[in-house]
């Protein structure tokens, strides 16, 4: 037997500085370079380049440059080298074209690390810089960056001084002083150098895409060393690939071989087979049975192996054979076995524990049987039988739905499992009615009365019979819903009782919506007392099983309980007072009053006359559509008072001539049921006490009146007249005052001259001099033209009218 396969392997691990065969380097376009270090045109040197590389101001220079300027030296105008089978490439010279590093970044320009990132990520497997150093050698430690974000150690390079250092690949180029004028070269012949520095990938990453490669430089003895590199090449790689053939051997001996093919890898290939003694070809021949493994080592020392497994050929066949081939879930059929070539012993069954050359299994599916000998040389040989289970058809079917209402039929759709030859056996539907429906169905049916019935179903197809499957169809009788309602409409709040009258079974379930109704009493089907506070609609159903019925609606009508409520302009009055009364009932349509004093009215908005004092109680009945009605009833809400009488006398009395100096009267008030008083004493002045007395000011008649009212602003009046004041027969004059400001005696007052307003006062100091003069009733209060007047005897003249005599005399100013 003969297997042929092809493998793609990633390289075993393995690394090697040592350089095994030639290979060749091609240059690799990057980016992150930092200097331009070449002078490439013109006369400047300062003007085509970024930086000096060294401690006494040198660069690179081309042969052009050279040319140009008339100087010797110069490396080649397209930056390209080349050295057997390497290539470097330069970045152009009017870019950066340098990676510059130095310890730290000390040196002027330089970076302490770098990164070279690939413009296409490929697979190598080999990199090689071209590099130098200067002011002394340099160490850079490199590490390798790949596309899929892991990283890898590519080792420590020392990178030696452009001067002196071997081996080189490249020498002589001469150095050129950076100057705007007058370059000059020194190294010639030999100086500088540039040298490559190779490192190779891990074996194991060698399939991988590098992406770029970073160069972290080492602090060395000389703290102004530094490195260049100005180029990168690999040798690419092609993962190394392999196909092998296999042929077993014969039983008993060595005639097995393996060949293996293997491309790709880096070139050339060498082989180990692990046999003894070791085979060093591709193909590995003389081989007994057993595992193998062959090792393949490329050029990089990059190992892959390869594992076979030749196996042991017997020359004796095993015939197994089954009776009957084909059986249903449950038969049995018998497995026997016979050999040929030379014998056999041992023989054993799988699945299964079966042994000898006959066996009888029953298998639950199709089973392939695998029957295994030992031959002479005790190798295993087998053979197989396969012992085909018919499918047996399922019965089943689902019915929808499974309980109905006795009308309602049933639909069967048949969910089991069966070939298109099978028969199928319902067993009469158990009494149904068959709608519709052939076969497997889908079927229709009904059945003509209520209970319970078994459908059964079973099948048979290609000679295997099913289960029988059964189901049971529940068919109900369906409920009656009904009912009475004893009163409809009735008023707010008021209850009225539901009575079922339908049929239904013990199991069945009612359903009642009071339509915004509450339950006083009732459960299950009532009877249930219900309050109404608004209309509502009663709905009742019934759920008996899977039947169900609906009772015709019955709207109830709740007739709003009216609010009675009124007011009325006067609640306090005296006799006689008609009051109006204004009706604030809401919801009504109809109103009895009962007023309190023996009057009824059906007015809306009544109004009665009260005659009689006393206090009246007022009931308002307010009705809705005669059936509903609420009365409001306001105690004492009528006070009706006996109104006031005024009266009073008076001491002097009427049309009694009075003295002015006598002039005050006293009135006493005789009035009657009131309590509240006010009077007009007719010169303009009033007083609201229950009695009262009052001095005229000015002579003359007076009519005086007495306003009496009740608590309840009720009035009466009475008027006297008249009440007569004359001036007096004789003035009474003061004979001194103290205008001192204690409120006592501050003014010289002549109290009578209030009755004779034509009178003229004088008064005069003891010189004669005319010190106040006044008109009728004016009070002295001691000064002249505003000023205080010294305490002393004044002189006083007083002429009340032409006809009498002056009168005269001393008065005392005191302090």
């Amino acid at each position: 037997m003969k297997r042929i396969f092809t493998i793609t392997l990633l390289l075993s691990i393995y690394t090697s500085t040592q350089l095994l065969y030639a290979q060749t380097f091609t240059p690799i376009a990057v980016t992150g370079y930092n200097a331009d270090i070449v002078a490439e045109a013109g006369t400047d040197a300062v003007a085509v380049t970024s930086t000096v590389i060294d401690g006494s101001n040198h660069i690179l220079h081309t042969q052009s440059f050279a040319a140009t300027n008339g100087i010797g030296g110069g490396i080649v105008d397209n930056g390209t080298f080349v050295s057997g089978t390497r290539t470097y490439q330069m970045n152009p010279y009017t870019a950066v074209n340098a990676l510059y590093l130095s310890a730290n970044g000390n040196v002027a320009n330089s970076l302490a690390a770098g990164t070279l990132t690939f413009a296409t990520p490929a697979m190598y497997s080999k990199l090689s810089i071209l590099a130098f150093g200067t002011e002394n050698n340099s160490t850079v430690i490199v590490t390798l960056n790949f596309t899929d974000g892991t990283s890898a150690n590519a080792g420590t390079l020392q990178i030696k001084d452009w001067f002196f250092g071997t081996p080189f690949i490249f020498s002589g180029m001469g150095r050129l002083t950076r100057t705007t004028t007058s370059p000059t070269v020194d190294g010639l012949p030999t100086e500088p150098r540039m040298y490559s520095f190779d490192f190779n990938i891990p074996c194991a990453d060698q399939s991988k895409l590098v992406r770029s490669v970073s160069f972290l430089y080492v602090q060395g003895p000389n703290i102004s060393s530094r490195a260049l590199i100005v180029g990168l090449s690999g040798v690419s790689f092609t993962p190394l690939t392999y196909t092998s053939t296999k042929t077993d051997a014969v039983c008993g001996g060595a005639s097995g071989s393996i060949a293996v093919t293997a491309t790709g890898g880096t070139q050339p290939l060498s082989y180990s087979w692990n046999t003894t003694p070791v085979q060093t070809t591709p193909t590995a021949s003389g081989l007994a049975g057993g595992t193998y493994t062959l090792a393949i080592r490329d050029a990089n020392n990059c190992v892959t192996n390869v594992t076979e497994t030749v196996e042991m050929l017997s020359t004796t066949t095993l015939t197994a054979s089954a009776m009957p081939t084909q059986i249903c879930a449950g038969e049995t059929s018998t497995l026997s076995v016979t050999a040929s070539g030379s014998a056999v012993s041992n023989y054993s069954w799988t699945p299964g524990t079966g042994t000898g050359n006959s066996i009888t299994v029953t298998p639950t599916d199709t089973t392939s049987y695998i029957v295994s000998a030992q031959d002479g040389f005790g190798c295993i040989v087998r053979d197989t039988v396969e012992v085909a289970v018919k499918p047996t058809p399922v019965a089943d079917f689902n019915v929808l739905p499974d309980t109905v209402c006795l009308g309602t039929g049933n639909t069967l759709t048949f969910t089991g499992t069966a070939g298109p030859t099978a028969t199928y056996n319902w067993h009469n539907f158990a009494g149904a009615t068959v709608q519709s429906g052939t076969g497997a169905g889908p079927y229709d049916i009904r059945f003509n009365a209520a209970g319970q019935y078994p459908v059964q179903l079973q099948i048979t197809a290609d000679g295997c019979v099913s289960a029988m499957a059964t189901h049971n169809i529940v068919v109900s009788q369906p409920p009656i819903a009904s009912f009475t309602v004893s009163k409809t409409p009735i008023c707010a709040g008021e209850s009225t009782t539901i009575t079922y009258t339908g049929t239904n079974s013990p199991d069945a379930v009612p359903t009642w919506n009071w339509g915004g109704g509450a339950v006083r009493s009732g459960t299950g089907y009532g009877p249930y007392t219900i309050t109404y506070e608004r209309n509502g609609t009663i709905t009742f159903s019934i759920q008996d099983g899977v039947c169900a019925d609906t009772a015709v609606p019955v709207a109830i009508t709740a007739i709003p309980i009216p609010v009675p409520d009124f007011s009325t302009d006067l609640t306090t009055a005296c006799a006689p007072q008609e009051i109006n009364f204004t009706n604030l009932s809401q919801l009504a349509d109809s109103y009895t009053w009962t007023l309190g004093n023996g009057t009824q009215s059906n007015a809306t908005d009544p109004v009665c006359n009260y005659t009689v004092p006393g206090t009246y109680t007022v009931s308002l009945t307010a009705s809705a559509q005669g059936l509903c009605t609420r009365t409001i009833t306001k105690t004492a809400l009528i006070n009706i008072l006996t109104p006031p009488v005024a009266a009073f006398s008076a001491a002097p009395g009427e049309n009694v001539p009075v003295e002015f100096k006598n002039g005050t009267f006293t009135f006493n008030n005789t009035s009657e049921f009131a309590v509240n008083y006010s009077w007009d004493f007719g010169d303009g002045n009033s007083a609201d006490t229950e009695d009262a007395q009052h001095k005229y000011e000015l002579p003359g008649s007076y009519r005086v009146t007495l306003y009496a009212a009740n608590e309840i602003g009720c009035t009466d009046s009475i008027s006297h007249a008249w009440y007569i004041v004359t001036p007096d027969l004789i003035l009474e004059i003061p004979n001194a005052f103290s205008p001192n400001g204690d409120g006592i005696n501050d003014t010289w007052i002549v109290d009578g001259l209030k009755a004779r307003p034509m009178a003229t006062t004088e008064i005069y100091n003891r010189w004669g001099q005319i010190v106040f003069t006044g008109i009728g009733y004016t009070p002295w209060d001691g000064t002249r033209r505003g000023q205080p007047l010294p305490v002393g005897t004044y002189y006083y003249v007083i002429k009340t009218s032409a006809d009498e005599k002056p009168y005269t005399g001393w008065v005392a100013l005191l302090r």
